[in-house]
């Protein structure tokens, strides 16, 4: 049987797209790599990791300084992990890591940076997919139903105003609760959560449709181009324009090897 893989990765500003024939964990150390994947866009930064599942194509690219460490799990060994459920639910999306995941990650990193044995590393392979699929099921799918209601909400009306205060109200819970909730299941905040799935839903549309940039910025919540433009460049460094090159570009690009 094929053995759980752990190694420390480093990405360039270079868009490559490929599959590969196992699942695999990106987890943040150090700066943000951010993957286009079935229509969604994800990025793996601060305490947000990305599972990329078995033979799904993805696109991916990271600027600046950056360090991850990459989990590559065949799907035999997520059996006998007894971690195949969860990474069959989260297929695809994000990883949310909590503190004590986080604090993981970069032990397990700090560790490897000084090289470490073929054995150390699929020790470490192994405890963080065993931590994080145990964690994992207290994700959103698990999460208490009326935060559940909010996420539903949320993903409704992404493209509206929305106050923090309108969402608490739909969930029937307080503004102090809703944050506190998202904080504590999700490790992310309300208006994080909003930004994510507006600009999300833009660069699908930049992607995929040859809609103008100003009519997909009112189309995903953005008060005119120039803010869309903004929150692209704060989150990712790159302009709409940028967008559509980069996912035109790895449209034409033959699968090959490598990490992520």
């Amino acid at each position: 049987m094929a053995e759980v893989e752990l190694s420390v990765q480093r990405y360039s500003a270079e868009v490559i797209a490929h599959r590969h024939a196992h699942h695999q964990l990106v987890l943040p150390v150090e700066g943000a790599l951010s993957l286009s994947m079935a229509g969604r866009e994800l990025k793996a930064a601060g305490r947000s990791g990305v599972l990329v599942p078995c033979e799904a194509r993805h696109a991916f690219a990271a600027s600046d300084r950056n360090r991850f460490l990459v989990i590559d799990v065949p799907l035999a060994s997520a059996e006998a992990l007894g971690a195949a459920p969860w990474l069959e639910r989260i297929a695809g999306g994000p990883i949310a890591l909590d503190a004590a995941a986080a604090l993981l990650v970069h032990a397990a990193a700090a560790e490897l940076d000084e090289g470490g044995s073929v054995a150390l590393r699929r020790q470490w392979a192994g405890l963080l997919v065993l931590t994080l699929a145990e964690r994992g099921e207290r994700g959103p799918e698990r999460a208490p139903e009326k935060l559940r209601r909010a996420l539903r909400f949320i993903e409704e009306h992404a493209h509206e105003p929305l106050t923090v205060a309108d969402i608490a109200a739909r969930a029937e819970l307080s503004p102090g609760h809703l944050h506190h909730l998202f904080r504590t299941v999700l490790g992310t905040t309300v208006q994080a959560r909003i930004a994510d799935l507006r600009l999300a839903r833009a660069t699908e549309l930049l992607s995929r449709t040859e809609l103008g940039i100003a009519e997909i910025a009112l189309r995903c919540g953005y008060a005119d181009q120039s803010c869309l433009t903004r929150s692209l460049r704060r989150r990712h460094g790159v302009t709409p324009a940028a967008v559509r090159r980069a996912a035109r570009s790895a449209r034409a690009i033959e699968p090959r090897g490598g990490g992520a």
